[in-house]
């Protein structure tokens, strides 16, 4: 991390939800063992505290109240999420194993946020379908390489002006910087 970085995260005090990314972690080696996908298919990668830091500060600075994610792993960005939203903000967020979203539910619970996330089960897609927007921001933190199937739905869902986030941004810098010495093709496919 940049002395900058260190710096900002200073500024603001300790990540809140430092024990859930832990888990995230933890989980992430334990649920391989039964997947054969294995890490990629459980995908808990949790952000890290300063990229919460950012987004979090797009989500105020957007007024936001009502924030959709897709890819909720064990629910560290959704809490993040549902505390910057405030009192009447509202997460729904979507994982496709129930083990992660039962977590989810346990840690909204835990901090005093369970009337603000809803985690919901199934695949991003298929959920999608079942939801009504609008949605302030979208946050799709499932969604990796080439364009997502259900990219229209994400907009029909979207409010007129609102927000799309997508987390793997770090993929369009390799591409830009020819950085990175991951070959994501091996999981996401060539393209």
């Amino acid at each position: 991390m940049t002395d900058f970085g260190a710096y900002l995260l200073d500024l603001y005090g300790p990540d809140p939800f430092a024990e859930v990314r832990r888990s995230s972690e933890a989980h992430r080696l334990a649920h391989a063992r039964s997947l054969p996908g294995g890490e990629q298919e459980c995908g808990v990668y949790p952000s890290d505290a300063l990229k919460m830091r950012a987004l979090t500060t797009i989500v105020r600075g957007a007024s936001a109240r009502r924030l959709l994610e897709i890819g909720g792993g064990l629910g560290y960005s959704a809490l993040w999420f549902a505390a910057a939203l405030g009192d009447d903000g509202r997460v729904d967020t979507i994982d496709r194993f129930p083990e992660h979203t039962a977590q989810i539910t346990a840690y909204a619970g835990q901090f005093g946020l369970s009337g603000r996330v809803t985690a919901v089960t199934g695949e991003g897609e298929d959920v999608l379908q079942s939801l009504t927007g609008p949605y302030d921001i979208i946050h799709d933190d499932g969604w990796f390489a080439s364009q997502p199937a259900y990219y229209d739905r994400l907009a029909q869902l979207l409010r007129p002006g609102g927000l799309l986030l997508m987390s793997n941004w770090f993929l369009l810098e390799h591409a830009v910087t020819g950085g990175g010495d991951t070959d994501w093709s091996q999981f996401a496919g060539p393209d």
